[in-house]
């Protein structure tokens, strides 16, 4: 019976390890695609300068992956449980991960042109904004601190339902592979 609790205690210890890794891959990851889509921000320059703007719109994209990276830690943990592994599960939280992660990258990237061309439609309505000067990165680097929280919400919006549809790959293919290899 302790050796049962001592091995359930280290699965439990190696879970969370795998979250703590698989958070600062896809961190790491999110980092340097932000930084190969925003050619006109250097990023760490402007938060050393103490740019809120910046800061809130790094903020809202890393929120954006952790949501759907927490989805596909979620689905990886449940092959590893006490008494038992189940590598359905694992690869279904794997399938989770490398759709997940890349596709929250992509949605983000999206989601920023999107809400720039929504913006843009937006101003050409108003008398006396010059279209031809309005850029995101530019804004942002200004400090246009409104800018910011919109792309953050948008992102964590997104992220939200992403997440959720995220969540539930993993099941079906778990139960594929058990009917396949079970």
């Amino acid at each position: 019976m302790v050796v049962e609790i001592l091995l359930d205690l280290t699965l439990a210890v190696l879970q969370l390890v795998l979250a703590v890794a698989l958070a600062l891959f896809a961190i790491t990851l999110a980092l340097n695609v932000l930084d190969r889509t925003t050619k006109g921000i250097n990023e760490f320059e402007e938060l050393k300068n103490k740019n809120l703007a910046v800061g809130i719109y790094i903020a809202g994209i890393l929120v954006a992956v952790g949501n759907v990276i927490g989805q596909a830690v979620s689905g990886i943990s449940k092959s590893v449980v006490p008494g038992g592994f189940n590598l359905g599960a694992l690869i279904g939280g794997l399938v989770q991960l490398f759709i997940g992660l890349p596709l929250a990258l992509v949605i983000v990237v999206w989601a920023q042109n999107r809400v720039y061309s929504w913006l843009v439609k937006a101003a050409e309505k108003l008398p006396g904004v010059d279209i031809k000067e309005f850029s995101v990165e530019a804004e942002l680097k200004r400090g246009n601190t409104a800018l910011a929280v919109l792309l953050f919400g948008t992102f964590v919006a997104i992220s939200l339902v992403l997440s959720q549809g995220i969540a539930f790959l993993s099941e079906p293919i778990a139960s594929a592979i058990t009917r396949l290899f079970g």
